[in-house]
C-alpha cells in the first residue's frame, strides 16, 4: 500500500518539505499508518465536494473504531450505516478503503483495530474498489492474512464481490449486529421436488449460485453447464410471488421474511441425463412425476398401454409389491384424464406390466419412468396452463412450454403445436390486469421483426411467474444479445 500511497495520495499527505520521491522508510510508512488525529482533507485527490465527504467518513470511521468520541444520540450502528451510505458514492469508495487500511495498520489498541477490520470485512463484501486500487488491496489482505483472521474473511468477501457484484443494499440492523459479533451464519431450508427439504448454512454474503452448486454436488453434478440448468425459485405469500433467483442474488437480501420459501428445480434440460447418483435419481423422478400427474407432459387418453406402463413404474418406485387398489391406479393417472380413460383396460395392462417388471428395484423403476416420460411432448420445457389465448385456433386451455430457446403453445388434447416463438425475437413483455373481477391476469408478448411485428397474449394465474422466468431465461442465454422491454 505504500507504493499506492506514493503514487496516488495527495502530495500534501507527505511530510512537510518532502516530495513523493523523497518520502522513504519511516516517512513512507506513515502515509498508510494509524493516526490519532482526524484528517483535514482526503487521502486521495478528490473534488472539493467529495473531499468534504471524505473528511466526514474518516471521522465516522474513527468514532466507530472508538478512537474518537461518539456524538450524542449516535451509536455504533448509526456510524456504520453512515459509512456504508457514503460508500454508495462510487467516487468515495477507494478513499474509504484507503482510510480503513491506514487506521488498522499499526493501531496501538487491538480492540479498536479489530473493529476497523470488522468494517473492512463488511466493506469488501458490499463494494468493490477500482481496478487501480484492487491489486494493492489484494496484496495488503494477503500480507495481513497470516496474523489476522478478518483479513482472510475480507479476501473471501472481496473475491465474491468481484464475481457477483457485491451486496450493495443496506443490511438490516439485526443482521448487521450479528455480523459485528461474528454470528454471520444461519440455517436455510431449501425445498426439493418430492417434499424433501435440504438444510444448509449460509452467511452474510452467500449468493444463490453457491447454494445451487452445493445442491448439485449432493446429486453428483459437477459439470458447470449442467449446474446452470438448476435454479432456485423464491415463493412468497403462498404463491402470490414466484420468481427464479439470479445466480448473483444475495440470499440474505431476499430470503428474510417468514412468508418466503426457496425451492430448487431443474429449469434447463440440454445436458443428457445420467443416473449415477441416488439423490439425482429421486430428485429428477419427483420433478417429472409432478409434471406428468399435473397433465403438463401430455399423454393421449387412448394410449392405454403407455398409461399402464407409467402407472406400473410409479407403483414399483414405492417398493410396493402388493396389487394396486382402484384408488392407487387412479392416483397414477394424470388428473385431467381420469374421467376419460378406460380404467378397466389400464388395470389389466398394468397387471401385465407389473409381472414383466417384477425384478425392478424402486430406483430402477424411477429411472425407467424418467426415460419413458422423456419421450413425451413438452419434456424439457417448463409448462404452464394458459386458460385463454389470443388465437382463434385455440378456443380452450392450452399448454404453454418454455425453455431457453423457445416459447411454444400446444393443444393438450390433440397435442398439435400451434405457435413457436424464439425468445431472442421478443421485443416487449407486458403484464395485463385481469379482465374480470377475480379473473386471472395475463401476459402480452410483442415479438418478431420491425417488418413483421407480432402480438400474442395469454391468461393464466401464473402470468407474473411466466414473465419473471422468461426474462430469467433470456438473461442466462448467451444467444440473446438484447433484453426485451418489460412492464
Amino acid at each position: 500500500m505504500q507504493e499506492f500511497a506514493l503514487r496516488y495520495f495527495r502530495k500534501s499527505q507527505a511530510l512537510p518539505g518532502q516530495t513523493d520521491e523523497g518520502a522513504t522508510g519511516k516517512d513512507t510508512d506513515s502515509l498508510v499508518q494509524y493516526t490519532k488525529a482526524p484528517i483535514q482533507e482526503s487521502l486521495l485527490s478528490l473534488s472539493d465536494d467529495v473531499n468534504k465527504l471524505a473528511v466526514a467518513s474518516f471521522l465516522a470511521l474513527m468514532r466507530f473504531m472508538g478512537d474518537q468520541s461518539k456524538p450524542r444520540g449516535k451509536d455504533e450502528m448509526d456510524l456504520l450505516y453512515e459509512l456504508l451510505k457514503l460508500c454508495q458514492e462510487e467516487k468515495l469508495r477507494d478513499e474509504i478503503y484507503c482510510q480503513v487500511i491506514k487506521q488498522v495498520t499499526g493501531h496501538p489498541r487491538p480492540e479498536h483495530c479489530t473493529r476497523g477490520w470488522s468494517f473492512l470485512s463488511l466493506l469488501t463484501g458490499c463494494f468493490s474498489p477500482s481496478t487501480r486500487l484492487m491489486p494493492y488491496l489484494t496484496k495488503f489482505l494477503q500480507d495481513s492474512g497470516p496474523s489476522q483472521e478478518l483479513a482472510r474473511s475480507s479476501q473471501e468477501h472481496l473475491q465474491r464481490t468481484v464475481k457477483y457484484g457485491g451486496r450493495r443494499w443496506m443490511l438490516p440492523p439485526g443482521e448487521m449486529k450479528a455480523f459485528l459479533k461474528g454470528q454471520a451464519t444461519r440455517l436455510l431450508l431449501i425445498h426439493l421436488p418430492g417434499g424433501v427439504d435440504y438444510k444448509t448454512n449460509i452467511h452474510t454474503f452467500t449468493v444463490a449460485a453457491e447454494v445451487q452448486e452445493e445442491l448439485c454436488q449432493q446429486m453428483g453434478i459437477t459439470e458447470p453447464q449442467e449446474v446452470q440448468e438448476f435454479t432456485l425459485f423464491l415463493i412468497k405469500e403462498k404463491g402470490k410471488l414466484v420468481r427464479p433467483l439470479r445466480p448473483a442474488e444475495y440470499l440474505n437480501s431476499v430470503a428474510v421474511d417468514q412468508d418466503v420459501s426457496l425451492h430448487s428445480r431443474r429449469l434447463g434440460w440440454e445436458t443428457p441425463l445420467h443416473f449415477d447418483n441416488s439423490i439425482y435419481i429421486s430428485t429428477h423422478y419427483s420433478q417429472v412425476l409432478r409434471d406428468y400427474l399435473q397433465g403438463k407432459l401430455p399423454v393421449s387418453a387412448k394410449a392405454d398401454a403407455q398409461l399402464a406402463r407409467l402407472a406400473a413404474l410409479q407403483h414399483l418406485s414405492k417398493a410396493n409389491r402388493n396389487t394396486p387398489s382402484e384408488q392407487d391406479l387412479l392416483a397414477y393417472v394424470p388428473q385431467q384424464l381420469q374421467r376419460q380413460v378406460n380404467m378397466a383396460s389400464i388395470k389389466n395392462l398394468m397387471g401385465q406390466e407389473l409381472r414383466q417388471l417384477g425384478g425392478h428395484s424402486p430406483q430402477e423403476a424411477q429411472i425407467s419412468f424418467i426415460e419413458a416420460v422423456s419421450q413425451l411432448p413438452l419434456f424439457g420445457y417448463t409448462v404452464y396452463v394458459a386458460l385463454r389465448v389470443s388465437m382463434q385456433a385455440l378456443s380452450g386451455p392450452a399448454l404453454l412450454g418454455l425453455n431457453r430457446q423457445h416459447l411454444i403453445l400446444m393443444d393438450p388434447s390433440s397435442q398439435n403445436l400451434y405457435c413457436r416463438i424464439a425468445l431472442k425475437s421478443l421485443q416487449r413483455l407486458h403484464l395485463l390486469s385481469p379482465l374480470e373481477e377475480k379473473g386471472p391476469p395475463g401476459l402480452e408478448l410483442n415479438y418478431g421483426s420491425a417488418d413483421n411485428p407480432q402480438t400474442i397474449w395469454f391468461e393464466l394465474p401464473q402470468a407474473q411467474e411466466l414473465l419473471y422466468t422468461t426474462v430469467f431465461l433470456i438473461d442466462s442465454s448467451a444467444s440473446c444479445t438484447e433484453w426485451p422491454s418489460v412492464n
